[in-house]
């Protein structure tokens, strides 16, 4: 996790004022069923699925396909979000970044990250797995 690098777009994020607030726990993807693998987009709140992984696991690609429609460069694991930080992804850049204002975007949309207990494996500890197989 050390090799992230802070994301070009975590100093200047614009996060709509659009009255969202994401509950503790018992997410979905706004687009299909998913509960698990969904990313809020740090920008508008909104909660989708990740990508579909090459054995077809994972998610339905909605938060991508979001960004290619918005435009909106960040979104937050929703399930590694803990008071040490969660995984950020910055579709702009293409890679997993830092963001260190996540505990003011997060705030923005009701998140304590303090008070968030790590549900899900992160990126890292999922790249781990597939490498000992």
């Amino acid at each position: 996790m050390s090799d992230r690098q802070e994301s070009k777009h975590a100093s200047s994020l614009v996060q709509l004022d659009n009255g969202i607030k994401i509950p503790p726990s018992g997410w979905q993807c706004a687009m299909c069923d998913k509960r698990d693998n969904l990313w809020l987009n740090l920008t508008d709140g909104t909660i989708l699925c990740g990508r579909r992984y090459f054995d077809g696991s994972g998610g339905n690609n909605h938060a991508v396909e979001h960004y290619e429609n918005t435009g909106y460069p960040l979104a937050v694991k929703l399930g590694t979000i803990c008071a040490q930080g969660a995984d950020v992804y910055s579709y702009a850049e293409d890679n997993m970044v830092l963001d260190s204002k996540l505990e003011q975007h997060l705030k923005h949309f009701g998140i304590d990250m303090a008070k968030m207990n790590k549900s899900e494996k992160s990126v890292a500890e999922l790249q781990a797995d597939q490498h000992q197989g």
